[in-house]
């Protein structure tokens, strides 16, 4: 399985595994949140020190880490970080959904 490099504001990143994700969700009630849907059930909500920038062109957050999923293919391959991103990543959650 590959992974997402998401840079943290200390240097340090997390880890979002690019296998299986459904869908990539916002809400306008949590703009700091970047939510990531996986056909297995689970949700790995990540959470940022500032407002994400999604779905405003090619150049927004979202699609800079579809990006950087499509470069790893869901494949065995090492991390990658997507391109710099608006934000900084200050915490990341993971929920299964039952």
């Amino acid at each position: 399985m590959g992974y997402v490099k998401i840079l943290k504001a200390n240097g340090q990143f997390d880890l979002l595994p690019a296998e299986d994700i459904g869908a990539i969700w916002f809400q306008n009630s949590a703009p700091t949140k970047l939510n990531f849907s996986y056909v297995t059930g689970r949700v790995i909500t990540l959470t940022f020190d500032g407002s994400v920038d999604y779905g405003t062109g090619p150049d927004s957050d979202d699609q800079k880490i579809t990006r950087a999923i499509e470069k790893i293919n869901g494949a065995s391959a090492p991390g990658i970080f997507p391109e710099a991103l608006s934000v900084s990543l200050s915490s990341s959650l993971n929920i299964a959904i039952t």
